[in-house]
């Protein structure tokens, strides 16, 4: 059994302002490409389809195209439902689906139902709350692990199988940290702890299976020799301008597994430079990357982005470093009252702190912004 596991798509995702279609069409054609040529058995989607539950018809054209074109493909597509999704809206005529081999799977209650190919069964658990399973099963659960427990007894897992299962949840070896990267934060695995909003799992309770393809966090990386995060196929972030971003081939045979990661080539690399403004202008070889400039300047320099993108045409933002005082620039406005109140307090901010917000500080933020407009 061999097949290619994707996760955290995140179709529609902007890096800050700028729409990213054409970079997510770019590697999702290179994924359809990598299973075409590693001929693989069925490609798995293990969450985080769409980056909102209410994607925009350029986002619902694109997962549309990317369908498609593995549809083509002949093979069967596995596919669950991450905590960025509408499980309605991804599970729109999966009964249809499923007889032309795409199996979408919203709705924890059917975790008994594993899709069977060769000689492995397929488990598909899209992302779940406690009360969701509690509901299902009707079963007092607290806890994800207790959730976990009730769904792993569920499924009554036959070990004379190789067994698979899709998960988009943070799940962690006990006692560890995860490799964090964008939004998320290093977290030991504690129930007072969560990644995304979903307490984190300890990854032991999913030794029954062959392999764990999981979804939610999006650095690649192993969490057990038999449970693996994907990863994100793009950089969304600006922490993360160093890391890789890869494709993922599984193959269980006789239940040995071997992982194998082949490099995503992006539409555009993304780069923070830093440096005095000579300095940031003198750098080649960033021209067709997404670039954050960090520019240590002491004295307020005229047009400081305009200069910037003469230069590097995806400029994405500017943050000046040991400037003095009252001398930072941002952003102008020239209606105000179209500007959001999160746009002008990041402008406030600053302006008066002479640093960005953190992305933690700016869900702060705008969860007040919400509660006075109540």
């Amino acid at each position: 059994m061999k097949f290619l596991h994707l996760a955290d798509l995140h179709i529609g995702k902007h890096l800050e302002n700028i729409p990213l279609f054409e970079d997510q069409r770019y590697v999702l054609n290179q994924a359809v490409a990598l299973a075409k040529d590693e001929n693989v058995d069925c490609i798995l989607l293990c969450g985080d389809i769409y980056d909102s539950a209410m994607p925009s018809s350029e986002a619902t054209k694109l997962y549309d195209d990317f369908l498609t074109s593995l549809y083509h493909l002949g093979k069967p597509i596995l596919i669950i439902s991450g905590n960025h999704d509408s499980s309605e809206r991804l599970g729109l005529a999966s009964a249809i689906l499923s007889n032309d081999g795409i199996h979408i799977q919203t709705d924890v209650a059917d975790i008994n139902k594993p899709i069977v190919i060769g000689d492995t069964n397929f488990y598909l658990l899209p992302y779940f709350r406690p009360s969701e399973v509690a509901y299902a099963f009707n079963k007092e659960v607290r806890t994800y692990e207790e959730a976990f427990g009730v769904l792993l007894e569920a499924m009554n897992i036959d070990q004379n199988k190789q067994n698979v299962l899709l998960l988009h949840q943070a799940m962690l070896p006990k006692g560890t940290t995860i490799l964090a990267s964008g939004s998320e934060s290093a977290l030991d695995l504690n129930p007072d702890y969560s990644i995304g909003g979903s307490e984190v799992i300890d990854v032991s309770l999913t030794s029954s299976f062959d392999y764990v393809a999981l979804g939610h966090i999006h650095k690649a990386q192993n969490v057990a020799p038999n449970a693996r995060y994907p990863g994100a196929l793009l950089k969304y972030f600006k922490d993360e301008a160093k890391a890789k971003r890869s494709f993922t081939i599984v193959t269980i045979e006789n239940k040995k597994l071997t992982i194998q990661e082949h490099p995503v080539k992006p539409l555009h690399e993304l780069s923070v430079l830093e440096g005095t403004m000579d300095e940031i202008l003198a750098m080649d070889g960033h021209e067709n990357d997404y670039v954050y400039v960090n520019l240590r300047e002491e004295d307020y320099i005229q047009d400081a982005s305009a200069k910037i993108k003469a230069k590097y045409p995806y400029f994405v933002k500017l943050q000046f470093k040991n400037i003095k005082q009252g001398n930072i620039e941002t952003p102008e406005f020239e209606d105000v009252e179209s500007v959001s109140k999160d746009d002008l307090f990041s402008a406030f901010f600053q302006k008066y702190a002479g640093r960005e917000l953190e992305e933690e500080e700016k869900t702060f933020i705008h969860s007040l912004l919400q509660e006075e407009m109540l």
